[in-house]
């Protein structure tokens, strides 16, 4: 079995079709994968026929934006119900929240000179509006050469197209998976650059909410962090994932299938998923 269990398709910031999504997932000899969108599964009934077509078994799932102690954090919820009442609530709040900060990006940027409505507009088509969205509609618009120039020049603190979110916290979608029958998994742990002290302290309260997964490999692990994340794993007996946070193939650094395996000595999270 091999597992891919964080990715993104165009239902939120990934570029491609769910059903592209698993055409390439079987080319990479992928058996099983979670779709994980941003705050969205509008794209898994569209997922789960081509799983079908390709004898992929997929692994219903979502990526949830939280907020602990004032920094925001991804958590993943694999294996959820995506009929629950809880759970589609949340989801529901999340997406309010993100339609009303593009709306509000859109009047920032337009105070700054610069009119994306029409451009951002032509690439969400039906997907939930993320900071990279805007990314590309100054990068087709001229204003950035690039992701990286975009989020550079604009998108952050300080620059135009700024503003601050207030997501739910870590408890409200703790209990919204949980709820959901899911199981919550920290994402790409490392990215948030926390001391090893805070990250333990995250680790608990996690814990205390029902998040008992941490993603010990993604594309952007190297040995060495996952061994470190491994043992951060076993010392909290938390179950261990594994994920690329496949975007797009322009983005060779977080192809899909292209985490580390787990070390052989973890407790996999599809254990818990009955795989």
């Amino acid at each position: 079995m091999k597992f891919d269990l964080h990715c993104h398709s165009h239902f939120s910031d990934g570029a491609l079709s769910p059903a592209d999504l698993l055409q390439l997932a079987h080319d990479n000899d992928i058996t099983h994968l979670a779709l994980t969108d941003h705050d969205t599964i509008n794209g898994l009934d569209q997922a789960q026929h081509a799983a079908d077509q390709l004898d992929i078994t997929l692994i219903k799932g979502l990526e949830l934006s939280c907020s602990w102690n004032g920094q925001l954090l991804h958590v993943v919820g694999l294996g959820v119900d995506p009929l629950n009442s809880i759970l589609l609530a949340g989801i529901a709040q999340n997406t309010r929240l993100r339609t009303e900060r593009s709306l509000a990006m859109i009047e920032d940027f337009e105070r700054h000179g610069i009119a994306l409505a029409q451009e951002v507009a032509g690439l969400l088509e039906g997907a939930v509006p993320t900071r990279p969205h805007f990314a590309q509609a100054l990068i087709n618009l001229g204003y950035a050469k690039n992701k990286n120039q975009a989020f550079k020049r604009y998108l952050v603190r300080g620059k135009p197209g700024f503003i601050p979110m207030q997501w739910p916290d870590l408890e409200e979608v703790g209990s919204w998976i949980c709820d959901a029958g899911g199981v919550g998994v920290l994402a790409h742990p490392l990215r948030y650059k926390f001391t090893r002290t805070k990250l333990r302290k995250l680790i608990g309260d996690m814990q205390q909410v029902g998040i008992n997964g941490i993603e010990v490999s993604n594309a952007n692990t190297d040995q060495q962090q996952v061994d470190g994340l491994a043992t951060l794993a076993v010392q909290h007996d938390l179950l261990a994932s594994i994920g690329s946070d496949f975007h797009s193939l322009d983005q060779p650094w977080a192809r899909l299938g292209g985490a580390k395996d787990l070390p052989a000595h973890l407790t996999p999270v599809w254990s818990e998923l009955g795989f």
